[in-house]
């Protein structure tokens, strides 16, 4: 985002919500869905491209409240735009939990995972009576691999392909059988922050939360050092032993989304190589 539309943004919410004086300015692009400005590490403003979609953003509201006694800190609606156009809502403070933050604090590492792992438990047992919430990732997945597999053709080979079509089909008869629940659905670094000074996990970005598999929340757990993988699991208390194995099968997944959407052009995507590391190197 320049700085003209920057301006003409944080002039439309002065508009609708009077002067408010701030000091610094963090602009964060996330995906093609919004743009946010951090003012004062105290405010966070959301700015949607094409529109809030309320409905979904009440709903993920709703949850929000729910965890509200889960011992982290998490955003809170402060003012919604009758337009649409934006909302705001308190800030999240903290370092981003990096696989590189938990190895350069090694005396912080269990604490951490077993915040992760304390918040992930209650996150999962909320009741979804209520909740709205999107489903349907295994759908999606064959969808978009119909698609997909016919890109993939024209770069791997066919043993390679073979491989590819055999996992698919485990993961669909895998996830055949799994008990679902309310997710976060993209629990990663850029979305879970640290503060040092109150020894507190922050979780943020609520709207990819839906109702699906629990090992989706797990997924880029293998990134990080074991002592930290052990403390999530070991608080989070599943007694479902193919959590872990199960949340691979997504890292996997999403190796193959790398490789498709690079073939499909996307800028936002890493290069072929990184993906193709993804799913094939395990």
């Amino acid at each position: 985002m320049n700085e003209k539309l920057l301006e003409a943004k944080l002039e439309l919410a002065k508009t609708e919500m009077g002067l408010f004086p701030y000091q610094t300015v963090e602009i964060i692009t996330t995906g093609c869905e919004k743009d946010v400005v951090i003012l004062d590490q105290k405010t966070v403003i959301s700015f949607y491209r094409d529109g809030l979609l309320l409905a979904p953003y009440r709903v993920r509201q709703e949850l929000v409240r729910r965890l509200g006694n889960a011992g982290a800190a998490l955003p809170e609606c402060l003012y919604r735009s009758p337009t649409h156009d934006f909302v705001v809502e308190t800030y999240v403070p903290g370092n981003r939990i990096t696989p590189e933050y938990v190895k350069e604090h090694p005396e912080h590492a269990k604490q951490i995972g077993r915040a992760v792992g304390r918040v992930l438990s209650q996150l999962h047992m909320v009741s979804r009576q209520g909740l709205d919430l999107q489903t349907g990732f295994v759908q999606d997945v064959r969808d978009d691999m119909e698609e997909g597999i016919k890109l993939l053709k024209t770069r791997l080979s066919k043993y390679e392909m073979s491989q590819v079509i055999d996992f698919l089909n485990r993961y669909y008869e895998i996830s055949a059988s799994v008990q679902t629940c309310v997710v976060h659905g993209d629990f990663h670094s850029d979305n879970m922050v640290w503060d040092e000074m109150n020894g507190r996990l922050g979780v943020i970005d609520w709207s990819e939360a839906g109702i699906e598999d629990p090992a989706l929340d797990f997924m880029y757990t293998c990134y990080y050092p074991e002592s930290f993988r052990h403390a999530v699991f070991e608080e989070y208390g599943s007694k479902d032993s193919s959590l872990y194995d199960r949340s691979q099968l997504y890292d996997r997944i999403y190796g193959l989304y790398d490789m498709v959407e690079t073939l499909q052009n996307n800028p936002r995507k890493p290069d072929f190589q990184k993906g193709y590391s993804r799913f094939f190197e395990r």
